[in-house]
């Protein structure tokens, strides 16, 4: 995939007062406040820097209907300031968890899913992530691992955890037809 940017951004969802949680990211986690963008249908968008990622918080102005999770299971985020797994799981649940930069170099998230092979193969000839290990795949500087685990539910876009990535590419048409070419 011809990338614009070399990494991936992760996108999660929170409704009613959201200042503990942009806190937290901010804070706790370290990631830097970048900008707020309006995205429609009462969403805001908090943009937090992380490396050449953004995690991006949506905040609805609608109470969210309680969704199943959806398979990210957790983000490991490297930081030099740890010397061993520091848990900072946020304050809706999101599972966090800074480790010192090493097998992670920037952020990792772990994907859980029955067929751990099937998966691996969408991530690698589908999207063309790179190999790093048996269980892990690089976009960048961003990393994505794959474990086993349940089936998540189908659920929709808007609800509480993490709920989706997102890659920057040049041509969003030619990466496309090429995604489909490649049998996504």
């Amino acid at each position: 995939m011809n990338l614009a940017k070399p990494a991936i951004d992760v996108g999660l969802f929170v409704d009613g007062d959201c200042s503990a949680v942009l806190n937290h990211w901010s804070q706790t986690v370290g990631t830097s406040f970048d900008e707020m963008l309006p995205t429609g249908g009462g969403v805001r968008q908090h943009r937090h820097v992380l490396g050449n990622s953004v995690i991006k918080i949506n905040h609805s102005r609608e109470a969210l209907d309680p969704s199943p999770p959806s398979g990210y299971r957790e983000l490991l985020i490297a930081d030099a300031k740890v010397t061993t797994k520091t848990d900072v799981t946020d304050p809706l649940g999101n599972v966090v968890t800074l480790v010192p930069p090493g097998d992670v170099t920037q952020l990792r998230l772990r994907v859980a899913t029955p067929d751990v092979t099937e998966l691996l193969h969408f991530y690698r000839e589908v999207l063309e992530f790179e190999p790093v290990s048996n269980s892990v795949l690089s976009c960048g500087d961003s990393q994505i691992e794959v474990v086993l685990g349940p089936r998540p539910t189908p659920s929709a876009l808007r609800g509480q955890g993490f709920r989706y990535i997102t890659v920057q590419v040049h041509d969003v048409v030619t990466e496309h037809r090429s995604i489909l070419n490649r049998g996504g």
